[in-house]
């Protein structure tokens, strides 16, 4: 971190300041303000009473079709009203309508809807026999509704039972109603044969929606202007004159992400970048392009564009100052693409795009009338085809799949078209409501794009940098050392959402809870594979191999600060209020009359009266009215901070059963991720900390190592919904604990759990509010603390230890 200015430096605490308040004084007014204007309100919503649907589906006089009408059905499916169930009431989703046997439905070729069930398991089952009993028992069909959240309408699930091997394909089938196009099934209407093959991509269809989008037609929320400059040195492919070209601010361009997946492939590099601007230097047979790459030259001329970017061609991979130059640039570099063509459908660079140069698509969408209304298989939804891939699966996708304005996922059956206009995507499809092409856009609410999008306005900071966090470390890096590089681009995108930049990963405003971040799955330290040391701080995400999820639950903080050589200490609030609010009563009551509170599933945020669609977990001055901090030791990746700590506590090495309800995965010779429970003197349980499973069998035989427990925050129980009349930043924790050791025998034994819990409620009273302390377990080596989990502690069992004030140096 660079020097500070002057006026960036923070303030010291115990300077007067302005304010000529008590303490009391000062404590009651901010109590009144919070009163009027910050405390959360919450408008409970009534829960309507459940009703099971009862055969509303049934027809008791049905028509009969004669058996040459493409429309007839069978003596089971004609009392079937399909026009009701695709336009059912949510509650219809609890009742199964029995279709019968397998072995029968397969057999009727003359019903419309046995044929489609049966066309739809026989493509899913590609080149396999349809099995019609499993176990030596016949399967039954039994269909029941999939609401889409859309204007009351429905899928149709048809499952198996008893259910056949999953990878068979076809132990759930999806059906839904379409308006197919008129050209689409000319000829192709026979009574046996009704389906729509695609082996090609509609380059017509892909044209509309990029064109469309271009122009503002296909949804309401606004796209931010491209940057006017990206970064020196920025190229781009021309795929007219087939070499690579300096970038022209005027021009176009589209972006390719794609998985490089081992494969050897073209790189500009020192020696061959001028050879490759050269005209037609792409064609040459030394520079053979991967296929993907060669699929995606063509896509751009189809959509009428005429740049192309694709990273190991644009940035030049042997030279360290472009690259730290272009990865710093990701965030311009994708939210300038007019389009980024998202290569979903193969694993690796030479994979090429599916429905391009000979290579077919196979799914066939079949089309049966029934009861005057269509209805058709569906082929693998927006969730299955792209966030299901192997591209998907990539850390380096992630930041491109969120920046970009609009995406086109090429996927193995079909094309979806996502943009920040609008939630749903676009698919290619037999139906012109969900194509796009229809008069009124009608799209199913199956295909969400959320996932391509960071909430801007209308959900808290900390909540969508949650997702984007258990998203982006549930996925695969080559090269560990880009666990940082790979998310820049989002941090880019957060910074406004936080009013702040980032330290390793976690936002610098909201460190005092970021630090709280958990384990979500099995994991191991993050270490350098020549040297074997560490490769970034033990207190991030980063620094970890593995899932990991951020903690979004309401916490007060209970560390302060230390900054520069004169040892200042500062709250995390001191960081977020303006300057000299830390010293002055009246200037931060000011700040705080400028904001709302309000709760979100009980748990609070505010936002700012004069931009009420911007939620903050705190109250954020913006960052030039702020001071700078936390910041890092001078020369390290430390941070210092002054906390209560502790190493009165017996680490079980037994898992704590009520926290391992869902996460058990460990056996007795391997531990994954474990819940370890904290003992007191009398063998209560305190608490738990949740560490990894390297770390539990360290524990299980090393008697070498120092241990600490450190103190960061006071926090709720899951079921503490009521945070009480007062303004939870002027609790006294003294005014809380109870040193006197207390029991309660008529309480659940925490051996025998029916929920989750924290600690022993026989002994700890888990009734009080704000009950909890979440607690840091760290290691010392050399006076640095090292973080090796993190977990939660009553508040008695925290003070009845006796803990001692310490400065701690966190690496």
């Amino acid at each position: 971190m660079g020097d500070m200015s002057e006026a960036q430096k923070p303030e010291s605490a115990t300077d007067d300041g302005n304010s000529k308040l008590s303490e009391s004084q000062a404590r009651a007014l901010e109590q009144a303000v919070y009163n009027v204007t910050m405390k959360p309100q919450l408008t409970p919503t009534p829960r309507a009473k459940v009703e099971t649907p009862s055969k509303r589906w049934w027809i008791e006089d049905a028509e009969v079709l004669p058996i040459d009408d493409s429309s007839h059905l069978c003596e089971t499916c004609r009392h079937i009203d399909f026009n009701y169930l695709m336009h059912s009431p949510i509650m219809q989703i609890l009742e199964e309508v029995p279709l019968g046997p397998l072995k029968d439905i397969v057999a009727n070729r003359t019903c419309a809807f046995c044929r489609l069930l049966t066309s739809a398991m026989e493509d899913a089952a590609k080149d396999r026999k349809v099995f019609t009993h499993a176990g030596g028992k016949d399967m039954i069909c039994k269909l029941r509704t999939l609401p889409t959240g859309f204007d009351r309408r429905c899928n149709l699930l048809v499952s198996l039972y008893p259910a056949p091997d999953a990878s068979d394909g076809f132990n759930h089938l999806n059906f839904q109603t379409c308006q197919p196009r008129e050209k689409r099934l000319a000829g192709d209407m026979s009574q046996y044969k009704r389906c729509i093959q695609s082996p090609q991509i509609d380059f017509e269809q892909l044209r509309t929606w990029y064109q469309n989008c271009l122009g503002d037609q296909c949804g309401s929320n606004p796209i931010p202007a491209p940057a006017k400059s990206i970064c020196e040195g920025f190229r781009l492919i021309d795929v007219e004159r087939h070499c690579v070209v300096p970038y022209d601010r005027q021009c176009n361009y589209i972006a390719l992400s794609y998985v490089w997946g081992g494969i050897e492939t073209v790189r500009c590099t020192k020696k061959n970048r001028k050879d490759l601007e050269v005209d037609g230097a792409l064609l040459r047979k030394e520079y053979p392009l991967p296929c993907t790459i060669k699929d995606t030259i063509l896509l751009v001329k189809e959509l009428g564009e005429r740049y192309l970017w694709v990273d190991s061609l644009c940035i030049v991979q042997d030279d360290k100052h472009d690259q730290e130059i272009q990865i710093a640039a990701m965030n311009e570099i994708y939210t300038s693409a007019s389009l980024t063509i998202a290569a979903v459908s193969g694993g690796n660079a030479d994979s090429g795009l599916a429905g391009m140069g000979g290579r077919t698509r196979n799914f066939q969408q079949h089309i049966e009338k029934i009861q005057n209304i269509y209805l058709t298989n569906c082929p693998k939804t927006f969730a299955k085809a792209v966030d299901e891939s192997v591209w998907n699966s990539r850390a380096w996708t992630l930041q491109e799949r969120i920046m970009s304005p609009r995406v086109l996922f090429v996927a193995q059956d079909r094309c979806f078209f996502a943009c920040k206009h609008r939630q749903k995507v676009l698919v290619e499809s037999v139906d012109d409501t969900e194509d796009g092409l229809a008069r009124e856009l009608v799209v199913s609410g199956y295909e969400d794009s959320t996932a391509n999008m960071i909430p801007l306005v209308k959900d808290v900071n900390t909540r969508s940098y949650r997702t984007v966090v258990e998203s982006y470390t549930s996925r695969h890096l080559t090269y560990g050392s880009d666990i940082l590089n790979a998310f820049r681009g989002i941090e880019t995108l957060f910074r406004p959402l936080f009013r702040s930049d980032f330290l390793f990963g976690l936002p610098r405003s909201e460190l005092d809870s970021q630090l709280l971040w958990k384990l979500a799955g099995p994991c191991i330290r993050r270490r350098d594979p020549v040297t074997g040391l560490p490769m970034f701080p033990s207190w991030s995400w980063a620094g970890w191999v593995g899932k990991m999820t951020c903690d979004e639950w309401e916490n007060l903080s209970r560390i302060k600060w230390i900054e520069g050589e004169e040892g200042n200490k500062f709250s995390g609030q001191d960081f977020r209020y303006p300057k000299g609010a830390n010293t002055d009563v009246f200037r931060a009551i000011s700040f705080r009359q400028q904001w709302k509170g309000a709760l979100k599933n009980h748990v609070p945020y505010y936002m700012e009266k004069s931009d009420p669609d911007r939620y903050f977990l705190h109250p954020t001055a913006p960052e030039e009215e702020r001071m700078v901090g936390p910041n890092l030791k001078p020369g390290t990746d430390h941070l210092v901070f002054e906390a209560e700590t502790t190493d009165a506590f017996e680490i079980g090495l037994d898992h704590f059963r009520p926290q391992s309800f869902w996460r058990q995965e460990c056996t007795q010779d391997k531990h994954t991720w474990c819940p370890l429970p904290l003992r007191d003197s009398e063998k209560f349980i305190g608490g738990f900390v949740m560490v990894p499973g390297e770390i539990t069998t360290r524990l299980s035989n090393d008697d070498a190592h120092t241990y600490d427990f450190v103190r960061l925050s006071r926090t709720t129980t899951t079921d503490q919904n009521e945070r009480g009349e007062d303004d939870p930043d002027l609790l006294d924790d003294s005014e809380a604990v109870t040193l006197e050791k207390t029991y309660f025998p008529d309480r659940p034994d925490v051996n025998r759990p029916k929920k989750m819990t924290d600690c022993d409620p026989r002994r700890f009273d888990l009734t009080k509010p704000w009950c909890l302390y979440t607690i840091m377990f760290v290691e010392w080596k050399d006076g640095v603390a090292y973080r090796i989990g993190v977990g939660k502690m009553h508040i008695d069992a925290w003070a009845q230890a006796g803990p001692q004030k310490k400065t701690v140096v966190l690496g």
